[in-house]
């Protein structure tokens, strides 16, 4: 930890989350009241009885590229590496529509105790030939329900989908719901709700379940559970799922912890930890769906030349960060750093330090990462400081010289973008690695736009500087004025002058070509067309959750919130840029120009920027929703998790899920992905690390995940 701020020295380098009253938090997780009270209608009369094949599961083996002919067809699925002798399991689906019927659990506050209940949801899924993302909810009342509860019928579909190795866009899925509402707790349900519909299984009408569904189809916590038990076993349930690790759950009457389990049979009913889709399918239908088997440990390794690769990108970024060091510390040394660039530096040092210590214990991927924040850190501190010194000294014009010569690295993100997409990728290998750079490309890009945003409001502080007098200048609240100002501008050009040379540096690290292939740039349009919906719909669940609220509390617009909010979280910035990227004008329509809409470099782009925002935006929901991750006021950085023992649980689980989705990968292409393996190695660095080390390792084993998943679904198209 760095050392506190008054006994702040440098020492040579030798190489929020915003608590709001509306989060749903166990002591706030609530249906509206109507919910309770109001009677369910289904839409469209009885389902029609499934039609489809009844032959039972076959084994088979498949060379790389060769099980997307079974994966496409009408009437199947495959589970790629079901046992650890390279067999796949073909499964049976329904042809037709697919119906299953699922009681969603719920906490009413309010007027007098808190009380539990449950309401049935309808599941319907149905083959989709017309290859375009079709997923609905219906409601009983206008604005009946709620973002959120809308944003998990969306991954849930997404999950079901993908565990049965389909697109999106192959099936068509509704949900349907009475009375009015919101949260996401049943979005595990969902997920297995529709994979119950979609196989033909039959839900047993005894259980239920309560967890959010992740994007790795780990279930992950919720609040309320005690009341939502005592509720589903008044409506008759007699097994009921849980969270893994939140067995001692709190109750929202008496703010005491309660044992699940005992509390299910005190009632005569059996309680169950649920760590992931499987899971929660198998407590639904009582039947076992075929999933991979993981890998061991030792097939995520990186190869030596990925290794010789990180050696030298290392060498290179500590080579920027002693120049921007030497910088800090003669500022430092003239007593010349106000306090909240000092505090920059010091997490800069903390970065430093740990790649340093990272590297000697050879874990280089952590390392990597370690080092360039460092230097965005220590950047930014020294451009601040430059353009402060320029105020003080009355230079305005200087003062205005020094944003833009940091400014001018900027135009990197375009050149960056350009660069990968003259790409031509004969490979699985070489199509990952364009996703791979293209995705930090974007974060580049992102940061881009809001740091324009931001310049914009430093230079019309600058101007308004030009005649105040010297004793105003050099006065410490004009200081503290200035820094706040420049400093979020300055950072995130930094940020974005970062992610476009790791960009580029992906194309020479991520080497990892072995078979060859061709995408289809049809069913890469339909890939990106389904992560942009479910994105979508992720980024409205995460803004009416906080943003929005944020913008009524304090009055403003919800642009204003949600510019406020980017500086905050960087995650939310880059998500919803670019859940938006194929409507943006500027680089991104310059771009669709240039190279065509109908070009693989554009049908790349449109894809790794819309995964990236599905993959933020289900990070943030994980974290401050359904882990409620606190963050420091000041620092930002997180402190505290609500669900500390489910969240020791989600990581092991991810860990697993993440081997698991990599001998997937491996059948169908013949590799794991290097994206997967680098993924997976800086998470096992982190997870022995504090709070924040061990949320970006959780982020990684998702990230280690959702590479595997994307080869998986490349190879399939």
């Amino acid at each position: 930890m760095p050392p506190a701020a008054g006994n702040f020295l440098l020492r040579r380098y030798d190489g929020s989350r915003m608590r709001h009253p509306d989060r749903p938090t166990l002591r706030r997780v609530a249906w509206a009241a109507a919910l309770a009270a109001s009677p369910w209608i289904a839409c469209g009369g009885p389902p029609r009885p499934p039609t489809g094949a009844t032959r039972p599961d076959q084994v088979k083996q498949y060379k790389p590229m060769e099980s997307k002919g079974d994966a496409k067809a009408r009437a199947q699925a495959v589970i790629l590496g079901t046992d650890g002798t390279g067999g796949s399991t073909v499964i049976p689906l329904v042809d037709g529509e697919g119906a299953a019927v699922v009681d969603s659990m719920w906490v009413r506050l309010g007027g007098g105790p808190a009380t539990g209940g449950t309401s049935p949801v309808k599941l319907l899924t149905e083959p989709n030939d017309d290859g375009t993302v079709k997923v609905g909810v219906y409601e009983q009342y206008a604005g009946g329900i709620g973002q959120q509860w809308r944003a998990g019928v969306w991954v849930s579909a997404f999950v079901a989908s993908s565990t049965l190795g389909k697109d999106l866009t192959d099936y068509r899925f509704t949900a349907e719901a009475g009375g009015n509402v919101d949260g996401a707790s049943a979005s595990g349900l969902m997920a297995a709700g529709f994979l119950a519909a979609m196989t033909g299984t039959p839900v047993d009408p005894l259980a239920n379940m309560t967890g959010t569904i992740n994007p790795d189809g780990t279930i992950g916590p919720v609040g309320g559970i005690p009341q939502k038990f005592l509720g589903s076993i008044a409506a008759g349930k007699k097994r009921l799922g849980f969270p893994i690790g939140m067995q001692m759950a709190e109750d929202a009457n008496t703010g005491q912890p309660v044992d699940l389990v005992a509390l299910a049979a005190s009632k005569g009913a059996t309680a169950v930890e649920v760590a992931d889709v499987y899971a929660a399918y198998e407590l639904l239908t009582g039947k076992r769906l075929p999933h991979p088997v993981p890998v061991a440990v030792a097939d995520m390794a990186i190869s030596p030349a990925v290794e010789a690769g990180l050696d030298a990108a290392y060498d290179t970024w500590r080579e920027r960060l002693a120049t921007e060091w030497a910088s800090l510390l003669e500022l430092d040394e003239h007593g010349r750093l106000p306090d909240t660039l000092r505090q920059l530096a010091l997490e800069a040092q903390r970065h430093g330090e740990l790649g340093e210590l990272r590297r000697s214990q050879g874990q280089r991927v952590t390392a990597y990462h370690h080092v360039a924040a460092a230097w965005v850190l220590a950047a930014s501190a020294t451009s601040t400081s430059n353009v402060l010194e320029a105020v003080q000294r009355g230079d305005h014009m200087g003062a205005q010289a020094q944003l833009h010569e940091f400014e001018t690295l900027m135009g990197t993100a375009q050149t960056t973008l350009e660069r990968i997409g003259e790409g031509k990728p004969a490979t699985m290998g070489g199509h990952l690695r364009m996703l791979s750079a293209f995705e930090r490309a974007w974060q580049g890009w992102g940061f881009h736009v809001f740091a324009t945003d931001q310049t914009s409001a430093a230079r019309r502080l600058l101007r308004s500087l030009e005649d105040a007098p010297p004793d105003v200048l050099a006065s410490a609240e004009l200081t503290d004025q200035v820094v706040t100002t420049v400093a979020p501008a300055v950072l995130a050009m930094g940020r974005g002058v970062a992610y476009s040379i790791l960009a580029l540096e992906a194309l020479d690290l991520e080497q990892d070509d072995q078979v060859s292939y061709r995408c289809s740039l049809p069913n890469v349009r339909r890939m990106a067309a389904s992560f942009q919906s479910a994105a979508g719909a992720n980024v409205n669940y995460f803004e009416s959750l906080f943003v929005q609220p944020m913008a009524q509390q304090i009055g403003m617009s919800d642009q204003a919130a949600r510019d406020r909010y980017s500086a905050i979280e960087p995650d939310y910035l880059v998500a919803y840029m670019n859940a938006n990227l194929p409507f943006m004008s500027g680089i991104p329509s310059e771009l669709k120009t240039a190279w065509g809409e109908d070009s693989l470099a554009w049908g790349l782009a449109t894809l790794a920027g819309s995964e990236l925002a599905y993959f933020k935006a289900s990070l943030l929901i994980g974290k401050h929703y359904s882990l409620g991750v606190e963050n420091d006021q000041t620092t930002g950085l997180p402190v505290s998790v609500e669900h500390a023992r489910a969240f020791d649980n989600m990581l092991a689980t991810a860990e697993r899920t993440a081997r698991e989705n990599a001998r997937a990968a491996r059948i169908a292409t013949g590799a794991i992905p290097i994206q997967a393996r680098l993924a997976y190695q800086n998470a096992t660095a982190l997870t022995d690390g504090d709070l924040g080390d061990r949320l970006r390792a959780l982020e990684a084993l998702w990230r280690s995940s959702s590479y595997s998943q994307i080869a998986v679904m490349l190879a399939r198209n």
